[in-house]
């Protein structure tokens, strides 16, 4: 069937120029959702902006139609970035096809190329050529082996997994000077999640991975018969059974009629349970949404068709609550298919499914209410949380010790399933480290890499900065510094002990058991020639408020921290009288009236962005906030220290 499928292949195939000069090609393209294209972004004249592009004129199989730049990842050289959608202006119909995309963990061997070209300046034709996929270049790049050459104009073409059926990737370039070339694998596509609209565009909503994604997924189900994609993928031949495409096509559109995953932890955590292993995860294969765990499924042990219906049952599970409806509908095909199963196969997915907590696959309803919710959940979306608190992600921040002092050694952390399960997500590898300037830069694709996969619809992940207390004047609330509203605004920013590795002391857990279970009260700290006495002698529920910025009283916050406060408050400002003025008296006021509103500690994050973001709003109280802009906060839980590691940050 490969040959009837390079030639839906090449139908869904398009070409892209301008759209004054029909007979004028600026690259290639293909239709992977009704009036949607995917093209590589270097194909369309981006220098003077994304707005400036103009109208487009795709054409290809009984197309020929007008179309504009939709979205688009930014347009940088790496191969994530060379992404574009572009919308037709009449939605294509039932009669062109559409590409299927990959659910696959794993890149593709034997592929085959697709695109238009125009030999010589002539007419615009099509071309396609085999190779294979002999290696990776970075996080998004597959390599081709020097089996063709890839024309100009074949840029934006689809790349078919021959071995599987589906699409794996989009053709990027040809190799200077010699054969072969790079494409850009599918995978990449799942950035679309954080895609740049043109013009207000906005058809795809707040998520147009997903929306994009599911409209596939539908299109798909709706064309099974005759010669369509997932016919012609064909069946299993292994004793005839298996997971079909049918089968992975009806399944994904019964997926996308459910909400969202919460977020890409909880669905990597699903998709753990269900594989009885974590996998390694690796940024380009983290899954956003529920399509994108059902690609676990194949190459398992235990057969794909076993695990994708105990992956099915396990979504149907974690989404009941949100979508009754839909779950129903997802359960019906389950239970049906499962009656398809031979004895032996059905009971091997009742021991699997049932040492889960649910109702075993004999048993109706198929997903139980009432039974333990192994998703850490508690319903469609949230991650593992401790007393009501949301997912973190926390930067631990170690001085070289063998630079100037202002050089920084990082490690990314986060706890995925609970307090009791720390990860590191990436780390420095440099032997010098970073000058403290350069990390809000250094910092900010592995803590947006952190948060794509941690924060929720309703959720945003809270960032911990764990540092030496001389070093708390750092105003990582203001991060990342660029036209991008400040971290401190969006999400939770606070500070941490470096000191506090490893075992809590008990003095540390007495503290936050004093500000977890009795009403919050400032304690004022106005000269560190008593800080160390004031800080020992106060009772439970004291919370340290700080007039003095960190470089004039890292004495009183070290005493704070030996005393076992786990919370406390201090001021950023640069300077600070010899005595205290006005200034420190409202600083009091304010922290007073801030600590009496809280509802015990696991509340101060949250008040305090809520006021800094009011505080950068251009609105009439914004001078009155401006003591929130300037305050920073100590929030060290000793049920959640950071861990010991053996590969000590510091140079060799």
């Amino acid at each position: 069937m490969t040959g009837q499928l390079e030639q839906l292949a090449m139908r869904a195939t398009v070409r892209i120029g301008p759209d004054g000069e029909p007979g004028t090609l600026w690259g290639s393209g293909f239709l992977i959702a009704p009036g949607w294209v995917l093209t590589c972004a270097h194909v369309l004249p981006l220098a003077r902006g994304a707005e400036s592009v103009g109208a487009l004129r795709v054409q290809g199989h009984g197309l020929d139609t007008g179309a504009r730049l939709a979205y688009w990842l930014g347009g940088g050289t790496d191969p994530e970035q060379d992404l574009a959608l572009v919308r037709l202006a009449r939605a294509a119909t039932d009669g062109h096809a559409c590409v299927r995309l990959t659910d696959r963990y794993d890149p593709p061997h034997q592929v085959t190329a697709f695109g238009w070209r125009t030999p010589s300046g002539g007419v615009a034709q099509r071309w396609s050529g085999h190779s294979e996929c002999n290696g990776r270049d970075g996080s998004y790049g597959l390599t081709l082996a020097p089996h063709m050459e890839i024309p100009h104009g074949a840029s934006g073409g689809p790349l078919l997994d021959r071995d599987h059926g589906v699409v794996a990737g989009v053709v990027k370039a040809r190799r200077t000077g010699k054969d072969g070339g790079l494409a850009v694998a599918s995978t990449a596509l799942r950035g679309f999640r954080d895609a740049r609209p043109v013009d207000g565009e906005d058809s795809l909503g707040p998520d147009p991975y997903a929306a994009l994604i599911r409209e596939h997924d539908r299109w798909h189900h709706r064309r099974t018969g005759g010669a369509s994609w997932v016919r012609l993928q064909g069946e299993p031949t292994a004793g005839g059974r298996g997971w079909a495409a049918r089968d992975s096509a009806e399944a994904s559109a019964l997926l996308a009629d459910l909400p969202r995953p919460d977020s890409s932890a909880e669905l990597q955590r699903m998709i753990s349970r269900v594989l009885g292993y974590e996998p390694l995860w690796e940024d380009e294969l983290a899954p956003v949404d529920w399509r994108d765990g059902q690609g676990w499924a194949h190459d398992q042990p235990d057969g794909a068709e076993i695990v994708a219906l105990h992956y099915l049952l396990a979504v149907a599970h974690a989404c009941r609550r949100r979508a009754p409806d839909a779950v129903a509908e997802l359960e019906r095909w389950v239970k049906s298919r499962i009656e398809e199963l031979p004895d032996f196969l059905a009971a091997l997915l009742r021991e699997r499914a049932g040492g889960d907590g649910r109702r075993t696959p004999d048993d109706a309803p198929l997903v139980d209410d009432t039974a333990a919710d192994t998703t850490g959940t508690g319903g469609c979306g949230g991650a593992p949380v401790l007393d009501g608190e949301g997912p973190v992600v926390a930067v631990e921040l170690e001085p070289d010790v063998y630079g100037s002092g202002d050089r920084f050694h990082w490690r990314v952390w986060s706890w995925p399933d609970g307090a009791g399960t720390p990860r590191v997500l990436a780390e420095d590898t440099g032997d010098e480290g970073s000058p403290l300037a350069e990390l809000p830069r250094v910092l900010d694709q592995p803590l947006r890499r952190a948060f794509r996969r941690l924060d929720a619809e309703q959720r945003r992940t809270r960032l911990e900065l764990a540092l030496p207390v001389e070093h708390f004047g750092l105003h990582a609330h203001t991060w990342p510094q660029s036209d991008e509203p400040a971290f401190g605004t969006q999400r939770e920013v606070v500070l941490r002990s470096l000191k506090r590795r490893g075992e809590p002391a008990a003095v540390w857990r007495e503290r936050w058991d004093g500000v977890t279970g009795n009403a919050l009260k400032a304690l004022p700290v106005h000269s560190p020639e008593y800080a160390k006495e004031a800080l020992e002698e106060a009772g439970p529920g004291a919370v340290p408020v700080l007039c003095r910025p960190p470089q004039l009283s890292a004495d009183s916050l070290a005493d704070a921290i030996a005393a076992g406060y786990g919370v406390a408050l201090w001021s950023l400002r640069g300077e600070h009288a010899r005595a205290c003025g006005t200034d420190c008296g409202e600083l009091y006021g304010r922290a007073a009236q801030l600590l009496d509103a809280a509802d015990g500690a696991a509340a101060l994050p949250e008040r305090l962005r809520a006021l800094r973001e009011r505080a950068e709003e251009e609105s009439d109280d914004g001078a009155d906030l401006a003591w929130a802009a300037r305050l920073a906060l100590l929030y060290d839980d000793p049920r959640r220290p950071i861990p010991i590691c053996d590969d000590l940050l510091e140079s060799p």
